[in-house]
């Protein structure tokens, strides 16, 4: 039978292997999070805008996420500007990419295919993502 000073003491140092414990899983799933690849974070966006997942496609970006379109003269669209942009050109309408291909170079992902929305655009999809610590910061419409 135990005494309860050690009853005590085992207690104790339970409680500190789970904390220890515990605090390791959450350094973990930070660190795991920083380890995605930019090929898999755009992956995520490819695989949440075919299903418009609105959650999902907005948890890829930066909070200082750009978007342009490289051809046309308007300027670049940050912040709230960007934000509502995604959500009137890309969720609103369920915007995706069929027959996706994805190209990597280091930190940037070009996303190739047929882009295509609920209004009935259809255009050929050129898009160049730029990735920073597990988020895409910029979104280039190249065509």
């Amino acid at each position: 039978m135990l005494s309860f000073k050690k009853f005590f003491v085992y207690n104790a140092v339970i409680k500190n292997l789970l904390i220890v414990v515990l605090m390791f899983v959450a350094s973990f799933e930070s660190y795991a999070k920083e380890l995605r690849m930019p090929k898999d974070i755009v992956t995520e966006l490819v695989e949440a805008m075919a299903v418009n997942d609105s959650k999902r496609i907005k948890a890829v970006f930066s909070q200082e996420a750009t978007q342009e379109y490289k051809r046309w003269w308007a300027r670049k669209k940050q912040g709230d500007d960007f934000k509502k942009w995604l959500q009137s050109d890309i969720i609103d309408v369920h915007g995706r990419v069929l027959n996706p291909k994805l190209e990597v170079n280091d930190n940037q992902v070009i996303v190739t295919g047929t882009y295509v929305n609920n209004d009935n655009y259809k255009s050929t999809a050129n898009f160049l993502f730029v990735v920073k610590e597990g988020k895409i910061v910029s979104w280039t419409i190249r065509y």
